[in-house]
């Protein structure tokens, strides 16, 4: 990591270079996909074992129910008596929650995967282009970027930001002002 001059402006630009080659060599991409799979999969995982098996007898106090058994809750809100059946639909009704929940999860991992690997396509270039030729090549490949960098120094964060002005890396021009 570079050095921090008085206002970022080098962590700034270098923090933008880096950007700029996770996106050109696809490793933000991958990244991004691995993570949503990864996570969807577990999700859609725990969906379908949630819950035990449908024909387990339920329990009342850690203790297996018999056909005949009451169970008694006390509690604020939703304490009563059930009979066995009733046991086996309120687990029911909390497990059908749940795999609700776990199947959603997994399909918005599934469709966000869609805008991640649009949007952190590799042919896509890093940045807006930038009006005029560059000072160092003549070329015109500028490329400009709205960077912030943070640093945190015991309870205190330094954020610094600025517009990061990159050429191509062959001529390796950049430079960094103030938004």
């Amino acid at each position: 990591m570079a050095a921090l001059d008085n206002n970022g402006t080098q962590a700034m630009v270098e923090k933008a270079k880096g950007e700029r080659e996770r996106l050109e060599t696809g490793r933000s991409r991958v990244s991004a996909l691995v993570t949503l799979a990864v996570v969807g999969g577990i999700a859609l995982l725990l969906a379908l074992v949630v819950g035990g098996d449908p024909n387990e007898a339920p329990s009342c106090d850690d203790r297996t129910m018999t056909r005949d058994d009451v169970c008694v809750i006390y509690s604020s809100g939703g304490g009563g008596s059930y009979s066995y059946q009733e046991m086996i639909d309120r687990r029911e009704s909390g497990d059908t929650v749940k795999r609700g929940i776990g199947f959603g999860f997994a399909g918005l991992c599934a469709v966000l995967m869609i805008p991640a690997a649009m949007r952190l396509d590799p042919s896509t270039p890093w940045g807006t282009k930038a009006a005029g030729p560059c000072p160092r090549c003549g070329g015109t490949n500028l490329r400009e970027k709205k960077t912030t960098h943070s640093v945190s120094q015991g309870r205190t964060t330094y954020q610094y930001t600025g517009v990061v002005t990159l050429c191509t890396p062959a001529c390796g021009f950049s430079s960094c002002r103030r938004p």
